[in-house]
């Protein structure tokens, strides 16, 4: 029988794309998409995880969400009770004695491991943030509906705000909530926080562009961008990807001036910050501090003619 999984690798491969690629256009993680194609769901957390990751999927795809949800159920593996074996007792020539201290020795132990288990699982609980998926709209999605349905899940102990507005959740921690679109690209900022601990949560940040039925728009065409990468006194290590295509996985010696051409984004490390400059288009751009050790890291995207950097 053809499962889900095949039917997703398939016709991704008919299309021409690469994991790499679905990850970055559908915000799943690599190892999340191998799971699904190769039907391998026992290594989610949640059910409530495979069956959002494989609407996002398939819509990408152009595949019918329901036609794989269907056969994804169908293929779940089916629980099945092991038949109880039959134990043959035999009697015994003597009779072990406990003595009621061992008895409360023992029960105090397995009371205080028990205790401590649990305590170490709710420390672990209250310090992780909750999780966040967003299964619609996808980032960068066009409309030209006045509003769009933002959906996803969460923990169900969790709150979510979307555009700083509380949303309801239900017991299995979906969410849906209609938003008002302006024309041009919307910025949509979900939330999602844990009850017992505020300062735990999770962001994410989709784009969405609107634009109105009565307004003919062309195709933009793709604008080349020049990216200048100067290393300043001292060498350092870095790494540079343009529009998916690494360029740079080396250490740049110092005094060095190294041109790109960007059509749609790019992504920049750098082991030294304070020795390493980029301009696009002979802008500067700052590049942010991820600790306090000098490594930076910086994403940025071309939308029609804007940069946005993260």
């Amino acid at each position: 029988m053809v499962t889900a999984g095949e039917i997703l690798k398939n016709k991704r491969e008919s299309l021409g794309k690469d994991l790499h690629t679905v990850s970055v256009d559908t915000k799943i993680q690599k190892r999340f998409i191998e799971y699904i194609e190769d039907d391998q769901y026992d290594k989610f957390d949640s059910e409530i995880f495979v069956t959002g990751f494989i609407k996002i999927y398939s819509k990408y795809l152009g595949l019918d969400v329901n036609k794989l949800l269907a056969l994804y159920r169908r293929s779940k593996p089916q629980k099945r009770e092991t038949p109880k074996k039959q134990i043959t007792k035999k009697k015994l020539n003597f009779k072990p004695r406990i003595s009621p201290k061992v008895i409360a020795i023992s029960t105090l132990v397995i009371f205080l491991l028990l205790t401590i288990g649990y305590i170490g699982y709710q420390i672990y609980k209250f310090q992780t943030p909750p999780q966040l998926t967003i299964t619609e709209p996808i980032d960068k999605f066009t409309t030209q509906e006045e509003s769009v349905f933002v959906k996803g899940y969460t923990q169900s102990s969790a709150t979510i705000e979307i555009n700083g507005i509380q949303t309801d959740i239900n017991s299995d921690g979906y969410f849906e909530k209609e938003i008002e679109l302006n024309e041009g690209i919307n910025s949509i900022n979900v939330k999602a926080k844990k009850k017992s601990n505020t300062n735990l949560q999770t962001t994410k940040t989709i784009k969405v562009v609107y634009t109105p039925k009565d307004i003919t728009v062309s195709e933009p065409v793709a604008q080349e961008n020049l990216l200048t990468l100067t290393i300043l006194q001292s060498s350092s290590w870095i790494k540079l990807d343009i529009d998916s295509e690494n360029k740079i996985s080396e250490i740049l010696q110092p005094n060095t001036i190294h041109e790109y051409t960007v059509l749609n984004t790019f992504s920049l490390t750098t082991g030294r910050i304070q020795s390493t400059q980029i301009q696009l288009n002979g802008k500067d751009i700052p590049i942010p501090s991820t600790n306090n050790t000098g490594v930076g890291q910086i994403t940025c995207h071309i939308i029609q003619n804007t940069t946005e950097c993260e």
